[in-house]
């Protein structure tokens, strides 16, 4: 699953989140492209569905936000902040 968000000038800090669900999903960031597990700025790769990244000084305009199984994963809920 691929999302991004638009980043206004100005923001200090992205907090985006996963939760719920079944399987093992890792959230990956990218300031350019999609995020891959071969292309990423940075990940949370931990067991299960409860990921967190902060992204500190974002760049203004759209970043990449990609959730990738470790193994198959569904009703996984995402949400982000800034």
């Amino acid at each position: 699953a691929h999302f991004y968000l638009y980043v206004p000038a100005g923001t200090q800090n992205i907090t985006v989140s996963t939760s719920g669900g079944t399987g093992n999903a890792d959230l990956y960031y990218d300031w350019g492209n999609w995020a891959t597990k071969n292309s990423y700025v940075t990940r949370s790769a931990k067991a299960g569905n409860t990921e967190t990244l902060t992204i500190t000084n974002p760049p203004t305009g759209y970043v990449y936000f990609s959730l990738l199984a470790e193994e198959g994963f569904n009703g996984v809920t995402v949400t982000s902040r800034y």
